[in-house]
């Protein structure tokens, strides 16, 4: 523990060192990072975000006073997430002027970007975000020479899906886009609570934005769509072949939102203990309660109840209750690794001849950790998490070790191992849950 610790802590200082403040200008040079720790790249991965073929964005050098080479880097496209959330897929742009390259200028996004000299003449390379395009502007001398433009076309023939990428924050509101077949797209999705607690209705921000594509009066993406009730918004656009149509997107998104969600489980375990019945093949009842204090992450009140025994009333039973404060203390590759904090208290329930004899109890505070993988192995709104109770000592130990995986229903793996004294109780088992009841 003190190892994994300090590893957390080293993290903790690298990733505060690494992070500052952009003075470009460039919204990517700005690309959010997680609120706590940001581990890694800032590279978004995943099916989600299909690379874009380069050829459907042409570039051109008009007015150009100078032999101008322009062209893309192979496989240089990256997706990254933009400030405001949008997922933006960027690519490399490389430029080559015959001229020394303290001559040159290159006027890209409010930047002045200087040229190197190399075999093929001065060169230099810009981050281009596909789907905003743009125009590049060479200077000579201090004088205009050239401009480079990145525009974008009809994507080529095939699945919308390969161009649509929507982004795994949209993906439990299965977020639809009519009308955009032929552009490359992005979005992202942010869910609103409006009202007061207990009568919150819902609210999904969708933010957009697809290359080739402006409004009628030639403004251009990112837009942004607040659904409610499940009614699609329609909007008037030109398309990247320039013709005129209506885009559509639609969601499914609930009426209410509710804070606590009580899920229950159950199936078979097996119980050893320092009774000397009723050890052996055992049934199991679990209850699970999260109150959301946040929407967007999992700063939440956490509750378990767990029960594992052949005949409570009769034989060896042991009970568990759990309370817990959670908060997301990491967050890496795009979310994608989540590790959940954990800080409360339990109490354990332990009658050796049942709940009609006199039963031990008593109040003890591990601590713990989840680790999460939400989406797992490509599979939406499907999750793989893992954690652990621990609170180590001689005479009072206790661990408990779970794996899980699913959605609304859930398989679990879980192993608890408690001592005080002279008493003891080991169970461990499969159990399948399934949502119960929502409030607030």
């Amino acid at each position: 523990m003190r190892r994994l610790a300090a590893a957390l802590l080293a993290g903790v200082v690298l990733t505060g060192a690494a992070r500052a403040e952009s003075e470009s200008g460039d919204p990517l040079d700005d690309a959010v990072r997680a609120p706590r720790v940001a581990v890694g790249s800032l590279v978004i991965t995943g099916d989600d975000h299909p690379a874009p073929d380069l050829a459907d964005f042409p570039v051109s050098v008009e007015d150009s006073s100078v032999a101008v080479e322009a062209r893309w880097v192979a496989k240089s496209v990256r997706w990254v997430r933009a400030k405001d959330g949008l997922p933006v897929p960027r690519a490399r742009l490389r430029v080559a002027v015959q001229a020394a390259p303290e001559r040159l200028l290159l006027r890209w996004r409010g930047r002045a970007v200087q040229f190197q000299a190399g075999p093929d003449g001065a060169s230099a390379e810009i981050f281009v975000p596909l789907l905003d395009g743009g125009e590049a502007r060479l200077e000579v001398d201090g004088r205009p020479a050239s401009r480079i433009k990145i525009s974008a076309r009809a994507a080529s023939a095939g699945a919308a899906n390969a161009r649509h990428a929507i982004d795994h924050t949209c993906s439990a509101y299965r977020v639809q886009v009519a009308g955009l077949d032929d552009a490359y797209l992005s979005m992202s999705c942010r869910m609103i609570p409006i009202g007061r607690i207990g009568s919150e209705e819902a609210l999904l921000e969708v933010r957009w934005s697809a290359a080739g594509v402006t409004l009628p009066d030639g403004g251009a993406p990112p837009l942004t769509a607040d659904l409610r009730d499940g009614r699609p918004a329609r909007t008037t656009m030109i398309g990247p072949d320039g013709k005129s149509r209506v885009v559509a997107l639609s969601a499914s998104v609930p009426q209410r939102l509710h804070r606590l969600r009580l899920a229950w489980g159950g199936g078979p375990y097996g119980l050893s203990s320092s009774a000397g019945s009723g050890n052996g093949p055992a049934g199991a009842l679990m209850l699970y309660g999260n109150f959301r204090l946040r929407t967007e992450d999992n700063l939440s009140l956490r509750a378990f109840e767990a029960a594992i025994g052949q005949s409570p009333v009769h034989t060896s039973f042991l009970n568990n209750l759990g309370l817990y404060f959670a908060y997301d203390a990491v967050r890496a590759a795009d979310s994608r690794l989540i590790m959940t904090i954990l800080l409360g208290a339990q109490t354990v329930t332990f009658a050796p001849q049942g709940l009609a004899r006199p039963a031990y109890n008593e109040v003890i505070a591990p601590q713990g950790f989840e680790l999460s993988y939400p989406h797992a192995f490509g599979f939406k709104n499907r999750s793989l998490s893992g954690g652990l109770f621990l609170q180590p000592g001689t005479s009072k130990r206790y661990q408990n070790l779970w794996v899980r995986y699913g959605g609304r229903w859930f398989g679990e793996l879980n192993y608890l191992s408690w001592r005080a004294n002279t008493h003891f109780a080991t169970t461990w088992g499969f159990s399948v849950g399934a949502p119960l009841a929502q409030f607030f």
